[in-house]
């Protein structure tokens, strides 16, 4: 027979692992059905930029979702977004994402995430979704996210748009000016994706008209919504 004191010892062992750490339960009796993370473009001012239209129907659609904008410089050399170079900025946002997204997956591992990305916003969660490194940036190799619960993730205008991805939707036949190498995709992640380019984008693409990089949200945002609605439980 067990001593009494072991007894005790045992029984209050059981006890203490039968109950969640109370801040854990705080947390994640917060956490939201679906989450949206929002990278924005080069330049443009901090928030979601033109991912918020794409973000702001994720929202719509699901009552009691939330999102939040990835924090990073989104530059690319110019004065009004601090200077800091092209390179620089996605390597800083790339490791911003994985940070992001790792930590609110942890907090809330049954929110279903979704990431909604811009240009050089499509970029750094490329980066960071798919892997590889981004060598035209100085990128050897990048972080990866830490996340089995991303459901759907959005690429508009992405500079790393391959040709022949499976996961593309668009008029593009090329590549952009920081294309994957040929047959390198997001793995596992490809039948969650879709990247949005153009022929006529010189950004993504090999076109001449900028203004067809801006029109991602209005030529496809309920294409997006249709597709991210696919993919939520």
């Amino acid at each position: 027979m067990l001593a009494h004191s072991t007894l005790l010892t045992l029984l209050a062992g059981a006890g203490a692992g039968a109950f969640a750490n109370p801040i854990d339960l705080a947390e994640r009796a917060s956490c939201p059905g679906v989450h949206v993370f929002g990278a924005r473009e080069t330049t443009a001012s901090p928030g979601y930029g033109s991912a918020g239209t794409v973000v702001n129907e994720v929202l719509s659609a699901y009552s009691g979702s939330t999102a939040e904008a990835i924090t990073y410089p989104a530059c690319g050399g110019g004065s009004s977004c601090g200077g800091v170079s092209y390179s620089s900025s996605v390597a800083q946002g790339t490791s911003a994402v994985c940070s992001a997204v790792s930590a609110y997956a942890k907090t809330c591992p049954s929110t279903e995430l979704v990431l909604v990305g811009y240009s050089q916003g499509a970029e750094i969660f490329d980066n960071a979704l798919c892997g590889g490194g981004d060598p035209n940036q100085g990128l050897s190799s990048s972080c990866s996210i830490a996340s089995y619960n991303i459901k759907a993730v959005i690429f508009m205008g992405d500079p790393r748009y391959e040709n022949g991805a499976p996961y593309n939707v668009g008029t593009c036949k090329a590549g952009g000016f920081d294309a994957r190498p040929a047959g390198q995709t997001c793995g596992s992640y490809n039948s969650l994706i879709q990247s949005y380019c153009d022929a006529s984008d010189p950004y993504c693409c090999n076109g001449s008209n900028a203004a067809t990089h801006q029109g991602y949200g209005s030529e496809y945002g309920s294409a997006a919504l249709t597709f991210v609605k696919s993919k939520l439980g």
